[in-house]
């Protein structure tokens, strides 16, 4: 998967995380300018993987290499799984 095969985001307003072993909300991925990239990243590895596992985080992480500062969030939360070996459920909120 590239960077430019991503999944049309147009109709995600923002993502939901959830994780832990209760499956707590960890928080959310608003789209706004300058964090698409970080969205459409995500967004692709739970459509493609059900949930952002540790596998899928680092999958992220390569594709956010080349976007700069406009992957910081997305990378932040990638390195998170990868630091706590955790999973993240996403919600997309439209």
């Amino acid at each position: 998967m590239s960077a430019s095969t991503l999944s049309n985001i147009d109709h995600v307003r923002k993502l939901l995380l959830y994780g832990g072993p209760l499956a707590q909300f960890q928080g959310e991925l608003v789209k706004q300018p300058g964090q698409e990239i970080s969205v459409a990243v995500l967004y692709q590895l739970a459509l493609r993987y059900g949930v952002i596992s540790p596998t899928a985080a680092r999958e992220g992480l390569a594709l956010l290499a080349t976007a700069g500062t406009a992957g910081d969030t997305g990378r932040a939360i990638l390195e998170r799984v990868l630091t706590e070996g955790d999973f993240l459920a996403v919600r997309v909120m439209r």
